[in-house]
């Protein structure tokens, strides 16, 4: 009978050390009567075979505490553990589940004691992580004004943080039932949707993330943000957790957002501007208004294929654009800027625009919106008075030319007459009045000629003028003659380097009144210290003809004077005649044949003037 009952145990023995855990047989005196070959790999032991030996050898971190557990079994007690740290000698940690009992012999007497130990280490840590996750993300959503819930389905307890608490206005003392705590959710699609993600939670290990309406224990409506996720253990939910977030605040932006966006579309539609929406970063169009496809001359599809870049003038595009970077960086409000729009078959339509741009519920540019209005015709009308206005500038020119000339031409014939005259009476040589007397009928022919070409000024209708071809030569002796009593009564010389054959093309009354001018100049300004000299050369080719007028007067200091020498009242000399008048409308009568004056000129020595026709 003790020979079967010791081969029992025996054969119990070897079953249990050939299970894949962790099992050891001891005797009375703690040495190994037999163990499994798990028990040797869970404690990293250096041997295989471990029989004989002594367990405190072995083991020599066990505790005090430890050892009385041991000597209690070996009295007949049970001991056992669901998860206890375990300090190796080297300072490892494990962390074990373990039960001690007792083993009898066929005397029913105790024999030993039997170990059975599972490593559940890397479980205790996946676990610690988790809840030191949990309790950083505790932190962070209190911090953050976010409450936090979990629900143990082991012992239905559910739990409330404080924020959470606060969000539904209760007390701090307030214990949170799961039976209950659905109903703060307002009756219909909120607390339908909240219920229906509760139980795929529970049921099926699926996350939601809610926006619903809830009413507060004071009866208040708020928005909150609802997250939560689930925890699964062979198969089984252990726990659910999540977050509550009031968002009302949000939710009212959006609705407000909502309404202005409803009052926009219908602005934008109805608007008899053109008003186009695109992307902030694309500049493709997105959408526009009936207004805006009338303007562009394009259908609607092929706009909202366009980007803004593709639809406008390229230089236009460059200002609008810098601008717009400026905009987005809110360095200004908005961009108001003339907008050439280039049309479908190339007509270029002119627009005034203003940009603003959309934000979204953050405040971040989302989008730009475009008005745009077509003032073509406004332009049109603009060009046109431009015209009109240009047009009577020139005749206001044409008069202001005839009234020089009538003041200056003709002052010029009546003084030579008179002059003439008087030079006559005073003379009473025969040779000598038949000289005055020609020299008078020169005049004459001379102030014929001027008077003729007056009437053309007056007769010219348009803002072009005749021109007429001019044998110059001729034309500057006729000039000379007609101031020749001011020569007269100076000492002078004039020398002409002029070819006989040369002739211009050029307005008769503004080409003698120019040179008139330049020479009377050069009477009226000379060195009275010196004899006064006047060169008046011409040379031709095939750009036109250069004209000079070249005198050893007074000259003018041009360091002080270029920028104003033909500008209107403008003296510099001090003299009794001087108006200020002269080279101003010698300068606006060469202009308007076409041609330029400039001069050089120094003081003491002279002054050039050349005229380019």
């Amino acid at each position: 009978m003790a020979h079967k009952y010791i081969t029992n145990i025996s054969d119990q023995i070897n079953i249990l050390i050939q299970a894949p855990i962790a099992v050891a047989f001891l005797d009375n005196n703690l040495r190994y009567v037999a163990h499994s070959a798990k028990w040797c790999e869970d404690y990293k032991l250096q041997y295989t075979d471990i029989k004989g030996m002594y367990h405190y050898d072995l083991f020599p971190e066990i505790s005090q505490e430890w050892k009385e557990k041991h000597q209690r079994v070996l009295k007949g007690a049970e001991e056992s553990c669901d998860e206890e740290l375990f300090i190796r000698k080297d300072g490892t940690e494990q962390w074990l589940k373990w039960s001690v009992k007792p083993w009898y012999n066929y005397d029913n007497e105790i024999a030993g004691m039997i170990i059975v130990s599972e490593d559940i280490t890397s479980q205790v840590i996946l676990r610690k992580r988790d809840q030191l996750d949990y309790r950083i993300l505790l932190s962070a959503c209190t911090k953050a004004n976010i409450g936090t819930w979990h629900y143990n389905n082991i012992n239905s307890e559910l739990y409330w943080s404080s924020a959470t608490k606060k969000l539904h206005e209760l007390p701090e003392d307030y214990q949170p039932d799961a039976s209950t705590a659905i109903l703060f959710y307002k009756e219909g699609e909120s607390r339908n949707k909240i219920t229906q993600a509760f139980i795929n939670s529970l049921t099926k290990n699926e996350s939601y993330d809610l926006e619903l309406e809830l009413i507060t224990a004071k009866g208040n409506s708020i928005w909150v943000r609802a997250i939560g996720q689930s925890d699964f253990v062979d198969g089984v939910c252990h726990r659910q957790y999540g977050t509550f977030e009031d968002i009302s605040e949000r939710k009212k932006r959006e609705h407000q957002s909502k309404l202005n966006s409803e009052k926009f579309q219908k602005l934008f539609r109805n608007s008899k501007v053109g008003v186009a929406i695109m992307d902030a970063t694309t500049l493709q169009l997105l959408d526009v208004n009936n207004a805006l496809v009338s303007i562009s001359k394009l259908k609607n599809a092929n706009l909202l294929n366009s980007s803004f870049e593709e639809l406008i003038d390229k230089k236009d595009f460059c200002i609008w654009f810098d601008k717009l970077q400026k905009l987005l960086n809110r360095k200004r409000d908005h961009i108001k800027q003339p907008i050439k729009f280039i049309g479908p078959d190339g007509t270029i339509m002119y627009t005034q625009t203003i940009c603003n741009v959309l934000e979204d519920e953050y405040g971040e540019p989302e989008n730009l919106v475009i008005q745009i209005i077509d003032v073509t015709k406004e332009k049109q009308a603009t060009q046109e008075r431009k015209v009109f206005v240009d047009e009577i500038m020139h005749k206001n020119d044409r008069l202001l030319n005839f009234a020089y000339i009538v003041s200056h031409n003709l002052r010029s014939h009546s003084s030579n007459f008179k002059g003439l005259i008087n030079f006559y009476l005073e003379n009473e040589d025969s040779e000598v009045r038949s000289k005055i007397i020609a020299m008078l009928n020169d005049s004459s022919d001379n102030l014929n000629k001027t008077i003729e070409d007056l009437n053309q000024v007056v007769s010219i209708q348009t803002t072009h003028i005749n021109f007429d071809s001019i044998s110059l030569y001729s034309f500057v002796q006729k000039v000379l003659s007609s101031i020749s009593l001011e020569l007269l009564n100076s000492d002078y010389t004039v020398t002409l380097d002029i070819e006989d054959n040369l002739k211009i093309e050029a307005f008769p009354a503004y080409l003698e009144s120019a040179l008139t001018n330049l020479i009377t100049n050069s009477i009226k300004y000379r060195n009275v210290k010196k004899p006064l000299t006047i060169g008046i050369s011409a040379i031709q080719d095939t750009n036109g003809c250069t004209i000079s007028v070249t005198d050893n007067g007074l000259g003018i200091d041009l360091t002080r004077h270029r920028e104003k020498i033909f500008g209107m009242y403008k003296t510099f000399h001090d003299h009794e005649n001087a108006n200020g008048l002269g080279l101003f409308m010698t300068k606006n009568q060469i202009e308007a044949m076409g041609g330029t004056i400039s001069v050089k000129s120094e003081v003491g020595v002279g002054s050039t003037f050349t005229i380019k026709i």
